[in-house]
Protein backbone atom coordinates (compact mmCIF):
# COMPACT_ATOMS: atom_id res chain seq x y z
CA UNK A 1 0.00 0.00 0.00
CA UNK A 2 2.72 2.33 -0.86
CA UNK A 3 2.19 6.05 -1.28
CA UNK A 4 3.91 8.52 -3.85
CA UNK A 5 4.91 11.39 -1.14
CA UNK A 6 7.17 13.60 0.00
CA UNK A 7 6.87 12.26 3.59
CA UNK A 8 6.46 8.64 3.37
CA UNK A 9 4.74 7.96 6.94
CA UNK A 10 4.60 4.17 8.44
CA UNK A 11 1.71 3.62 10.55
CA UNK A 12 2.68 0.97 13.51
CA UNK A 13 0.14 -0.71 16.28
CA UNK A 14 0.37 -3.67 18.34
CA UNK A 15 -3.22 -5.36 19.03
CA UNK A 16 -4.41 -8.33 20.67
CA UNK A 17 -8.26 -9.02 20.02
CA UNK A 18 -8.96 -5.21 18.89
CA UNK A 19 -11.54 -6.63 16.40
CA UNK A 20 -14.40 -3.86 17.19
CA UNK A 21 -11.51 -1.30 16.66
CA UNK A 22 -9.43 -2.35 13.97
CA UNK A 23 -11.51 -1.06 10.86
CA UNK A 24 -11.21 2.24 12.34
CA UNK A 25 -7.81 2.37 13.45
CA UNK A 26 -6.92 1.61 9.75
CA UNK A 27 -9.17 3.60 7.79
CA UNK A 28 -8.87 7.16 9.57
CA UNK A 29 -5.82 8.02 8.02
CA UNK A 30 -5.21 5.28 4.86
CA UNK A 31 -4.68 7.95 2.66
CA UNK A 32 -2.10 9.46 3.99
CA UNK A 33 0.22 6.32 5.02
CA UNK A 34 2.83 5.30 2.98
CA UNK A 35 2.16 1.27 4.79
CA UNK A 36 0.34 0.54 7.48
CA UNK A 37 1.93 -2.38 9.63
CA UNK A 38 -0.18 -4.56 12.57
CA UNK A 39 2.01 -6.16 14.78
CA UNK A 40 -0.64 -9.03 16.51
CA UNK A 41 0.72 -10.35 20.11
CA UNK A 42 -1.83 -13.31 20.03
CA UNK A 43 -5.60 -11.86 19.01
CA UNK A 44 -8.41 -15.11 18.73
CA UNK A 45 -10.76 -12.90 17.36
CA UNK A 46 -10.90 -11.73 13.61
CA UNK A 47 -8.36 -9.05 14.09
CA UNK A 48 -5.90 -10.60 11.66
CA UNK A 49 -8.08 -11.32 9.62
CA UNK A 50 -9.60 -7.82 8.90
CA UNK A 51 -6.48 -6.24 9.05
CA UNK A 52 -5.40 -8.52 5.85
CA UNK A 53 -8.65 -7.47 4.40
CA UNK A 54 -7.54 -3.90 4.55
CA UNK A 55 -4.06 -4.14 3.01
CA UNK A 56 -2.26 -3.69 6.04
CA UNK A 57 0.90 -6.14 6.46
CA UNK A 58 0.48 -8.10 9.35
CA UNK A 59 3.50 -9.68 12.00
CA UNK A 60 3.15 -11.83 14.88
CA UNK A 61 5.13 -11.04 17.74
CA UNK A 62 5.33 -13.35 21.22
CA UNK A 63 3.97 -11.70 23.86
CA UNK A 64 6.18 -11.68 26.77
CA UNK A 65 5.12 -9.26 29.24
CA UNK A 66 6.65 -6.04 27.57
CA UNK A 67 4.95 -3.31 25.53
CA UNK A 68 7.90 -1.41 24.40
CA UNK A 69 9.73 -4.75 23.16
CA UNK A 70 6.11 -5.13 21.10
CA UNK A 71 6.02 -1.24 20.05
CA UNK A 72 10.14 -1.97 19.25
CA UNK A 73 9.36 -4.67 17.29
CA UNK A 74 6.89 -3.24 15.21
CA UNK A 75 8.85 -0.18 14.62
CA UNK A 76 11.89 -2.22 13.22
CA UNK A 77 9.27 -3.82 10.38
CA UNK A 78 8.85 0.02 9.30
CA UNK A 79 10.34 1.69 6.07
CA UNK A 80 8.91 4.86 6.15
CA UNK A 81 10.80 8.18 7.14
CA UNK A 82 8.49 8.60 10.05
CA UNK A 83 6.18 6.43 12.46
CA UNK A 84 2.67 7.21 13.37
CA UNK A 85 2.18 5.10 16.37
CA UNK A 86 -1.46 5.03 17.56
CA UNK A 87 -3.28 2.39 19.71
CA UNK A 88 -6.70 0.86 17.72
CA UNK A 89 -8.31 2.71 19.57
CA UNK A 90 -7.43 5.84 18.71
CA UNK A 91 -8.03 7.72 15.81
CA UNK A 92 -7.32 11.32 14.48
CA UNK A 93 -10.56 13.92 12.48
CA UNK A 94 -10.23 14.57 9.10
CA UNK A 95 -8.77 18.78 9.59
CA UNK A 96 -6.60 16.77 11.58
CA UNK A 97 -5.30 14.15 8.87
CA UNK A 98 -5.36 17.32 6.46
CA UNK A 99 -2.96 19.11 8.37
CA UNK A 100 -0.59 16.16 9.57
CA UNK A 101 1.53 15.32 6.28
CA UNK A 102 2.60 18.99 5.51
CA UNK A 103 3.29 19.64 9.50
CA UNK A 104 5.55 16.50 9.37
CA UNK A 105 7.68 18.14 6.17
CA UNK A 106 8.34 21.25 7.77
CA UNK A 107 9.57 19.83 10.99
CA UNK A 108 11.66 17.20 9.26
CA UNK A 109 13.55 20.15 7.74
CA UNK A 110 13.95 21.92 10.77
CA UNK A 111 15.32 18.66 12.30
CA UNK A 112 12.86 17.62 15.23
CA UNK A 113 12.79 14.03 15.95
CA UNK A 114 9.14 14.00 17.00
CA UNK A 115 5.73 16.43 17.64
CA UNK A 116 3.79 16.58 20.93
CA UNK A 117 -0.12 16.71 20.16
CA UNK A 118 -3.55 16.92 22.15
CA UNK A 119 -4.63 13.43 23.80
CA UNK A 120 -8.30 13.44 24.41
CA UNK A 121 -10.14 10.76 26.38
CA UNK A 122 -13.86 10.31 25.38
CA UNK A 123 -16.95 9.15 27.22
CA UNK A 124 -19.56 7.06 26.18
CA UNK A 125 -21.31 9.80 24.54
CA UNK A 126 -18.25 11.66 22.95
CA UNK A 127 -17.46 14.19 25.24
CA UNK A 128 -14.08 15.16 26.28
CA UNK A 129 -13.42 13.68 29.79
CA UNK A 130 -9.75 14.54 29.91
CA UNK A 131 -6.57 15.82 27.94
CA UNK A 132 -2.98 15.31 27.79
CA UNK A 133 -0.42 15.17 25.16
CA UNK A 134 1.55 12.34 23.38
CA UNK A 135 4.19 11.69 20.99
CA UNK A 136 3.01 9.50 18.31
CA UNK A 137 4.15 10.80 15.39
CA UNK A 138 8.39 10.08 15.26
CA UNK A 139 11.68 9.93 12.87
CA UNK A 140 11.75 6.70 11.54
CA UNK A 141 15.43 6.04 13.52
CA UNK A 142 17.29 3.06 15.29
CA UNK A 143 18.21 5.70 18.36
CA UNK A 144 14.77 6.25 18.93
CA UNK A 145 12.79 3.17 20.62
CA UNK A 146 10.01 2.59 23.64
CA UNK A 147 11.48 1.96 27.26
CA UNK A 148 9.86 0.54 30.06
CA UNK A 149 7.36 -2.72 30.19
CA UNK A 150 4.48 -0.29 30.75
CA UNK A 151 3.76 3.21 30.36
CA UNK A 152 6.50 3.04 27.48
CA UNK A 153 8.07 5.99 26.56
CA UNK A 154 10.51 7.40 23.76
CA UNK A 155 13.22 8.09 24.30
CA UNK A 156 16.81 8.89 22.23
CA UNK A 157 19.05 5.29 23.06
CA UNK A 158 22.47 7.63 22.76
CA UNK A 159 21.02 9.38 25.62
CA UNK A 160 20.16 12.93 24.62
CA UNK A 161 16.51 14.54 25.19
CA UNK A 162 13.95 13.93 22.34
CA UNK A 163 13.94 17.14 19.53
CA UNK A 164 10.02 17.83 20.09
CA UNK A 165 7.77 20.30 17.78
CA UNK A 166 4.99 21.61 19.90
CA UNK A 167 1.51 21.21 17.79
CA UNK A 168 -0.39 20.72 20.75
CA UNK A 169 -3.07 23.51 19.69
CA UNK A 170 -2.81 22.34 15.88
CA UNK A 171 -3.90 18.66 16.12
CA UNK A 172 -5.45 15.89 18.34
CA UNK A 173 -5.46 12.45 19.08
CA UNK A 174 -8.55 10.81 19.94
CA UNK A 175 -8.81 8.06 22.53
CA UNK A 176 -11.72 5.71 23.39
CA UNK A 177 -10.12 3.48 25.73
CA UNK A 178 -12.13 4.93 28.45
CA UNK A 179 -15.27 4.01 27.75
CA UNK A 180 -17.29 2.23 30.15
CA UNK A 181 -17.17 -1.24 27.67
CA UNK A 182 -13.26 -0.52 27.32
CA UNK A 183 -12.55 -0.33 30.74
CA UNK A 184 -15.19 -2.59 32.53
CA UNK A 185 -12.66 -5.62 32.45
CA UNK A 186 -10.41 -6.25 35.56
CA UNK A 187 -8.14 -8.57 33.93
CA UNK A 188 -6.34 -5.64 32.00
CA UNK A 189 -5.80 -4.16 35.74
CA UNK A 190 -4.34 -7.46 37.07
CA UNK A 191 -2.11 -7.99 33.91
CA UNK A 192 -0.81 -3.76 34.22
CA UNK A 193 -0.32 -3.74 38.11
CA UNK A 194 1.78 -7.11 37.43
CA UNK A 195 3.68 -4.96 35.12
CA UNK A 196 3.94 -1.93 37.24
CA UNK A 197 5.67 -4.36 40.27
CA UNK A 198 7.91 -5.54 37.85
CA UNK A 199 9.38 -2.12 37.32
CA UNK A 200 9.55 -1.38 40.70
CA UNK A 201 11.14 -4.79 41.21
CA UNK A 202 13.98 -3.78 39.29
CA UNK A 203 14.00 0.09 39.59
CA UNK A 204 12.98 0.36 43.53
CA UNK A 205 13.45 3.95 43.80
CA UNK A 206 11.23 4.85 40.16
CA UNK A 207 9.13 7.63 41.35
CA UNK A 208 7.04 7.48 38.37
CA UNK A 209 6.01 3.88 38.79
CA UNK A 210 4.94 4.03 42.15
CA UNK A 211 2.85 7.24 40.79
CA UNK A 212 0.99 4.53 38.21
CA UNK A 213 0.85 2.17 41.13
CA UNK A 214 -1.61 4.77 42.56
CA UNK A 215 -3.41 5.47 39.50
CA UNK A 216 -4.02 1.42 39.13
CA UNK A 217 -4.94 1.28 43.21
CA UNK A 218 -7.94 4.31 42.28
CA UNK A 219 -8.80 2.57 39.13
CA UNK A 220 -9.71 -0.37 41.54
CA UNK A 221 -11.35 1.51 44.45
CA UNK A 222 -7.99 0.78 46.34
CA UNK A 223 -8.45 4.54 47.82
CA UNK A 224 -5.86 4.02 50.77
CA UNK A 225 -3.35 1.92 49.10
CA UNK A 226 -3.66 4.63 46.28
CA UNK A 227 -2.81 7.24 48.84
CA UNK A 228 0.30 5.50 50.49
CA UNK A 229 1.71 5.10 46.68
CA UNK A 230 1.50 8.73 45.78
CA UNK A 231 3.24 9.77 48.94
CA UNK A 232 5.89 7.58 48.43
CA UNK A 233 6.09 8.90 44.77
CA UNK A 234 6.24 12.45 46.20
CA UNK A 235 8.76 11.38 48.75
CA UNK A 236 10.98 10.08 45.90
CA UNK A 237 10.55 13.00 43.63
CA UNK A 238 14.31 14.97 43.15
CA UNK A 239 14.09 18.79 44.17
CA UNK A 240 14.04 19.54 40.22
CA UNK A 241 11.49 18.12 37.71
CA UNK A 242 11.48 18.79 34.02
CA UNK A 243 8.53 21.42 33.36
CA UNK A 244 6.91 19.39 31.30
CA UNK A 245 6.65 15.72 34.06
CA UNK A 246 3.23 15.28 33.62
CA UNK A 247 3.24 12.02 35.49
CA UNK A 248 4.43 13.51 38.80
CA UNK A 249 1.99 16.27 38.17
CA UNK A 250 -1.00 13.38 38.06
CA UNK A 251 0.85 12.04 41.47
CA UNK A 252 0.56 15.31 42.85
CA UNK A 253 -2.89 16.17 41.98
CA UNK A 254 -3.91 12.69 42.83
CA UNK A 255 -2.61 12.86 46.17
CA UNK A 256 -4.25 16.08 46.72
CA UNK A 257 -7.50 15.23 45.29
CA UNK A 258 -7.96 12.45 47.63
CA UNK A 259 -7.29 14.28 50.50
CA UNK A 260 -9.97 16.98 49.45
CA UNK A 261 -12.16 14.09 49.22
CA UNK A 262 -11.66 12.74 52.94
CA UNK A 263 -12.27 15.90 54.51
CA UNK A 264 -15.24 16.62 52.73
CA UNK A 265 -16.63 13.40 53.74
CA UNK A 266 -14.90 12.98 57.27
CA UNK A 267 -13.73 15.96 58.44
CA UNK A 268 -16.82 17.07 60.66
CA UNK A 269 -16.36 13.46 62.36
CA UNK A 270 -12.70 14.28 62.74
CA UNK A 271 -11.29 15.70 65.98
CA UNK A 272 -9.85 19.47 65.54
CA UNK A 273 -6.39 18.50 65.54
CA UNK A 274 -6.81 15.28 62.88
CA UNK A 275 -9.14 17.92 60.82
CA UNK A 276 -6.16 20.29 61.20
CA UNK A 277 -3.32 18.15 60.13
CA UNK A 278 -5.15 16.88 57.45
CA UNK A 279 -5.59 20.90 56.25
CA UNK A 280 -1.91 21.43 56.81
CA UNK A 281 -0.95 18.04 54.81
CA UNK A 282 -3.18 19.86 51.54
CA UNK A 283 -1.51 22.84 51.48
CA UNK A 284 1.87 21.02 51.95
CA UNK A 285 1.16 18.70 48.79
CA UNK A 286 0.09 22.27 47.32
CA UNK A 287 3.42 23.84 47.96
CA UNK A 288 5.37 21.59 46.90
CA UNK A 289 3.30 20.95 43.83
CA UNK A 290 3.91 24.67 42.76
CA UNK A 291 7.41 24.44 43.91
CA UNK A 292 8.08 21.53 41.57
CA UNK A 293 5.95 22.21 38.88
CA UNK A 294 5.08 26.41 38.67
CA UNK A 295 3.69 25.83 35.33
CA UNK A 296 1.20 23.79 36.32
CA UNK A 297 -2.74 25.01 36.38
CA UNK A 298 -3.96 21.61 37.48
CA UNK A 299 -2.79 22.23 40.95
CA UNK A 300 -4.59 26.07 41.61
CA UNK A 301 -7.77 23.74 39.33
CA UNK A 302 -8.19 20.82 42.27
CA UNK A 303 -7.67 23.19 45.26
CA UNK A 304 -10.34 25.99 43.40
CA UNK A 305 -12.81 23.42 42.61
CA UNK A 306 -12.50 22.21 46.58
CA UNK A 307 -12.64 25.73 48.13
CA UNK A 308 -15.91 26.23 46.05
CA UNK A 309 -17.35 22.95 47.18
CA UNK A 310 -16.56 23.56 50.72
CA UNK A 311 -18.49 26.80 50.43
CA UNK A 312 -15.40 28.60 50.16
CA UNK A 313 -15.85 31.33 47.42
CA UNK A 314 -13.26 33.61 48.08
CA UNK A 315 -10.41 31.15 48.30
CA UNK A 316 -12.01 29.20 45.59
CA UNK A 317 -11.95 31.79 43.21
CA UNK A 318 -8.02 33.13 43.65
CA UNK A 319 -7.16 29.79 43.00
CA UNK A 320 -9.28 28.95 39.80
CA UNK A 321 -8.26 32.72 38.76
CA UNK A 322 -4.65 31.33 38.99
CA UNK A 323 -5.11 29.01 37.06
CA UNK A 324 -6.61 30.30 34.03
CA UNK A 325 -4.06 32.57 34.46
CA UNK A 326 -1.26 29.43 34.07
CA UNK A 327 -3.04 28.29 31.36
CA UNK A 328 -2.99 31.13 29.57
CA UNK A 329 0.43 31.80 29.88
CA UNK A 330 1.80 28.42 29.86
CA UNK A 331 -0.61 26.55 27.37
CA UNK A 332 -1.53 22.90 27.93
CA UNK A 333 1.48 21.20 25.86
CA UNK A 334 2.33 18.28 29.06
CA UNK A 335 0.44 20.39 31.33
CA UNK A 336 -3.13 21.69 32.32
CA UNK A 337 -4.70 18.20 31.77
CA UNK A 338 -7.43 18.15 34.33
CA UNK A 339 -8.13 22.05 33.49
CA UNK A 340 -7.98 21.54 29.73
CA UNK A 341 -10.95 19.21 29.81
CA UNK A 342 -12.96 21.27 32.20
CA UNK A 343 -12.17 24.63 31.37
CA UNK A 344 -16.34 25.16 30.94
CA UNK A 345 -16.86 23.84 34.75
CA UNK A 346 -13.45 26.51 35.77
CA UNK A 347 -15.63 29.61 34.30
CA UNK A 348 -18.89 28.17 35.50
CA UNK A 349 -17.74 27.81 39.23
CA UNK A 350 -16.00 31.49 38.96
CA UNK A 351 -19.31 32.63 37.93
CA UNK A 352 -20.70 31.58 41.04
CA UNK A 353 -17.79 32.13 43.40
CA UNK A 354 -17.12 35.98 42.18
CA UNK A 355 -21.42 36.49 42.30
CA UNK A 356 -21.11 34.80 46.16
CA UNK A 357 -18.42 37.46 46.64
CA UNK A 358 -19.98 39.96 45.30
CA UNK A 359 -17.37 40.59 42.76
CA UNK A 360 -20.06 41.52 40.06
CA UNK A 361 -18.07 42.75 37.14
CA UNK A 362 -15.85 39.55 37.45
CA UNK A 363 -19.11 37.78 37.09
CA UNK A 364 -20.26 39.30 34.36
CA UNK A 365 -16.80 39.01 32.28
CA UNK A 366 -16.57 35.25 33.40
CA UNK A 367 -20.26 34.58 32.72
CA UNK A 368 -19.09 35.72 28.84
CA UNK A 369 -16.36 33.75 28.98
CA UNK A 370 -18.69 31.10 29.51
CA UNK A 371 -21.54 31.75 27.24
CA UNK A 372 -19.52 32.37 24.06
CA UNK A 373 -18.96 28.04 23.68
CA UNK A 374 -21.71 27.39 25.66
CA UNK A 375 -24.82 29.84 25.42
CA UNK A 376 -27.68 27.84 26.76
CA UNK A 377 -26.67 27.03 30.28
CA UNK A 378 -29.14 28.53 32.27
CA UNK A 379 -27.52 28.65 35.50
CA UNK A 380 -24.47 31.12 34.19
CA UNK A 381 -27.05 33.00 31.98
CA UNK A 382 -29.13 33.57 35.68
CA UNK A 383 -25.95 34.95 36.84
CA UNK A 384 -25.53 36.78 34.44
CA UNK A 385 -28.62 38.15 34.61
CA UNK A 386 -28.58 39.29 38.05
CA UNK A 387 -25.58 41.27 37.68
CA UNK A 388 -26.83 43.08 34.10
CA UNK A 389 -30.62 43.60 34.81
CA UNK A 390 -31.46 46.13 37.63
CA UNK A 391 -34.80 45.16 40.09
CA UNK A 392 -37.48 46.30 40.43
CA UNK A 393 -38.80 49.50 37.80
CA UNK A 394 -35.59 51.42 38.32
CA UNK A 395 -32.41 51.93 35.62
CA UNK A 396 -35.54 50.97 32.31
CA UNK A 397 -33.19 53.83 30.65
CA UNK A 398 -30.48 50.94 30.69
CA UNK A 399 -32.40 48.47 28.90
CA UNK A 400 -31.57 49.36 25.35
CA UNK A 401 -27.60 48.87 26.14
CA UNK A 402 -28.78 45.27 28.01
CA UNK A 403 -30.45 44.47 25.31
CA UNK A 404 -27.50 45.01 22.87
CA UNK A 405 -25.10 43.13 25.04
CA UNK A 406 -27.25 40.16 24.96
CA UNK A 407 -26.81 40.41 21.51
CA UNK A 408 -23.30 39.54 21.15
CA UNK A 409 -24.15 36.02 22.62
CA UNK A 410 -27.30 35.48 21.58
CA UNK A 411 -29.51 35.98 18.17
CA UNK A 412 -31.78 37.91 18.93
CA UNK A 413 -34.14 37.15 15.63
CA UNK A 414 -33.77 33.46 16.64
CA UNK A 415 -37.31 32.05 18.28
CA UNK A 416 -34.98 29.88 20.49
CA UNK A 417 -32.96 32.74 21.52
CA UNK A 418 -35.54 34.68 22.57
CA UNK A 419 -37.62 32.41 24.80
CA UNK A 420 -34.25 30.97 26.20
CA UNK A 421 -33.16 34.76 27.25
CA UNK A 422 -36.95 35.82 28.27
CA UNK A 423 -36.60 32.39 31.06
CA UNK A 424 -33.65 33.59 32.62
CA UNK A 425 -35.15 36.83 33.52
CA UNK A 426 -38.30 35.98 34.37
CA UNK A 427 -36.33 33.45 36.45
CA UNK A 428 -34.66 35.82 38.29
CA UNK A 429 -37.96 37.77 38.12
CA UNK A 430 -37.25 41.28 36.36
CA UNK A 431 -40.64 41.96 35.36
CA UNK A 432 -40.13 45.49 33.59
CA UNK A 433 -36.90 43.61 32.00
CA UNK A 434 -38.81 40.97 30.99
CA UNK A 435 -42.17 42.69 29.33
CA UNK A 436 -38.98 45.23 27.47
CA UNK A 437 -37.94 42.06 26.09
CA UNK A 438 -41.18 40.66 24.72
CA UNK A 439 -42.41 43.56 22.93
CA UNK A 440 -38.84 44.46 21.45
CA UNK A 441 -39.02 40.47 19.88
CA UNK A 442 -42.89 40.05 18.76
CA UNK A 443 -45.69 41.88 18.25
CA UNK A 444 -49.16 41.80 21.10
CA UNK A 445 -50.44 38.95 18.54
CA UNK A 446 -47.58 37.22 18.21
CA UNK A 447 -47.23 37.36 22.59
CA UNK A 448 -51.14 36.04 22.36
CA UNK A 449 -50.15 33.24 19.82
CA UNK A 450 -47.01 32.39 21.99
CA UNK A 451 -49.13 32.31 25.34
CA UNK A 452 -51.85 30.07 23.90
CA UNK A 453 -49.07 27.90 22.51
CA UNK A 454 -47.90 27.63 26.12
CA UNK A 455 -44.11 28.76 25.31
CA UNK A 456 -44.41 32.14 26.24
Amino acid sequence: MEREQGIRISQCMIVKNEEKNIRQALSWGRDMMWEQIVVDTGSTDRTVEIAEEMGARVCFFTWVDDFSAAKNYAIEQAQGDWIAFLDADEYMMPDGVEKITSMLQQVSEQGYDGISTGWQHLNDEGGIVASGTQVRFFRNHPDIRYWRRIHENLVVCSGRALRLKDLVQDVSIFHTGYQTEAMAGKKKSKRNRNLILQELKDHPDSYEMMGYMGDDCMGQGETEEAKEWYRKSIRSMPDALDPSDQRSAVTLNGLMAILWVELRERGKSMSKEKRRDLQEEIHGIYQKAVTLLPEEADFDYTMGCNFAAANQAREGMEYLERAIQKLEKYGCADKANVLAAHLLSAYDLLVRCSYEVGEREKCAAYAVQYLKYSKYEMGVLVHLVQVLVPEGDSGMEQYPGILNFFAKLYDLSALKDQLFLIKAVEAMERKAFTVYMKDCFFTKEQQEQLRSAKVL
